[in-house]
């Protein structure tokens, strides 16, 4: 008689800290730091994809969102590469901090138990007890209070406050690659490289550090745990960025996007579109470079639009209504959502931003002293508080005159069209 024996699945390898599995798609998500922007993305930003956030003019909003993104590297206990040509890296005054800590002891690295409890007691927000199981984008939770350095259970996306400074003791303990153009520049001269190309470098770079334990395709050692690779690219195709010539922005996001795919890291990208501009027209370069990315948005403020002669109009409605409702301070505008392992994106079952998309994509971004948030955007009340109000006095004064009063006609005389 044969015995049956339960057959046991083979044991699952531990996915890497800070990260989620979506259940539309099955790809592992990593968070930007924004609980707002990976709800509108899905639910995250899809390891081995690409975000390109194109840069608004005259306005660093991108940048804020660049400094969530590698605070929440930090958070998490991620590796971090930023890459930079422009200006000099200076994370201590860049990236904001865990929210709930005081200045003082951000600065000192340490954070005490009464501080804790009053900013617990300050932030907790008393509602109705059936909201309370709710879920909310903001992503705030009380555990996240009264603390320095993150928390050792490694939540997916942590709280964070723009107020606040990351203590550059927690920078300096991380695991951190800056690349900026003093950087490449030494490397340049003293390296080969083909006529001067920083594409060709970064890519190099970037590919060293896949490789190093962060590829899909190498096993890892025993009693190692898998770990994130983020890279922050500043700024790609400006003026700092040398190519051999004028595509290789081109060829460099299809060798960045080929090495991704097969590793352990998620890339954002900002992106000055407005460079690409021809009589306020964008040239078709712009298109080609959404199309080499998986997931593309654009940031359009109201003070840093440009106002063409055709847009006149529909700029000042649009500063209008901004300066009524005294609220937002731009348009998130959704060009594209990352589809990895999907022939769908998975915002619309999992997003409670969703709109619908085209026409009814009507996102707004608010940067408060705190935080940044990405809201469904509403005109204000028609007239708002500019609205003359008429007193309850001289209501009821007006209700009592005899019918025709006010109107240009003699009291008790009739109306000649009156039978």
């Amino acid at each position: 008689m044969s015995s049956f024996k339960k057959r046991v699945p083979a044991s699952q390898p531990k996915p890497p800290p800070a990260t989620r599995v979506n259940p539309h798609s099955a790809q592992l998500l990593v968070s930007t730091g924004v609980p707002a922007l990976d709800d509108v993305l899905g639910g995250g930003l899809p390891v081995g994809g690409v975000l390109l956030i194109e840069q608004d003019r005259q306005t660093g909003y991108s940048n804020t969102l660049l400094s969530y993104f590698a605070s929440q590297a930090i958070a998490a206990g991620h590796k971090l590469c930023i890459v930079n040509t422009d200006r000099d890296v200076n994370l201590g005054s860049q990236l904001p901090g865990w929210a709930g800590v005081s200045r003082s002891a951000s600065e000192s690295g340490t954070s005490t138990g009464t501080e804790a409890e009053q900013s617990d007691a300050t932030d907790k927000m008393q509602i109705a007890w059936r909201y309370q199981n709710l879920p909310r984008v903001d992503g705030s939770d009380a555990d996240a209070q009264g603390r320095s350095e993150p928390s050792t259970d490694t939540p997916y996306c942590e709280k964070f406050d723009l107020s606040m400074r990351i203590p550059q003791g927690v920078i300096d303990r991380a695991s951190i690659e800056i690349v900026d153009g003093d950087v490449i520049s030494r490397a340049m001269s003293s390296m080969e490289t083909k006529d001067g190309d920083m594409y060709t470098y970064v890519l190099d770079k970037i590919s060293a550090l896949i490789n190093d334990g962060f590829s899909s395709l190498k096993p890892l050692p025993p009693n190692t745990e898998r770990n994130i690779l983020r890279i922050e690219l500043r700024s790609l195709g400006s003026g700092f960025w040398r190519g051999s010539n004028p595509n290789a922005i081109l060829k460099f996001l299809h060798g960045l996007r080929g090495l991704l795919r097969y590793s352990y890291a998620a890339c954002v990208i900002s992106f000055p579109a407005y460079l690409y501009e021809d009589a306020g027209v964008r040239l078709p370069i712009v298109r080609r470079i959404e199309h080499l990315c998986d997931a593309v948005i654009e940031l359009e403020s109201f003070e840093g639009s440009n106002a063409t002669p055709s847009s006149t109009v529909a700029q000042q409605i649009k500063g209008e209504a901004a300066a009524a409702s005294q609220e937002y301070h731009g348009f998130l505008h959704i060009h594209k959502l990352p589809r990895l392992n999907s022939l769908t994106a998975s915002m619309g079952r999992l997003s409670l931003l969703h709109t619908g998309g085209g026409s009814a994509n009507n996102l707004a971004f608010r940067l408060r002293r705190k935080k940044f948030s990405i809201e469904t955007y509403h005109l204000p009340i028609e007239g708002g508080v500019t609205e003359r109000r008429v007193p309850a006095k001289e209501e009821s004064k007006t209700s009592r005159l005899p019918s025709g009063a006010g109107c240009g006609s003699t009291p008790g005389r009739k109306d000649p069209l009156e039978f």
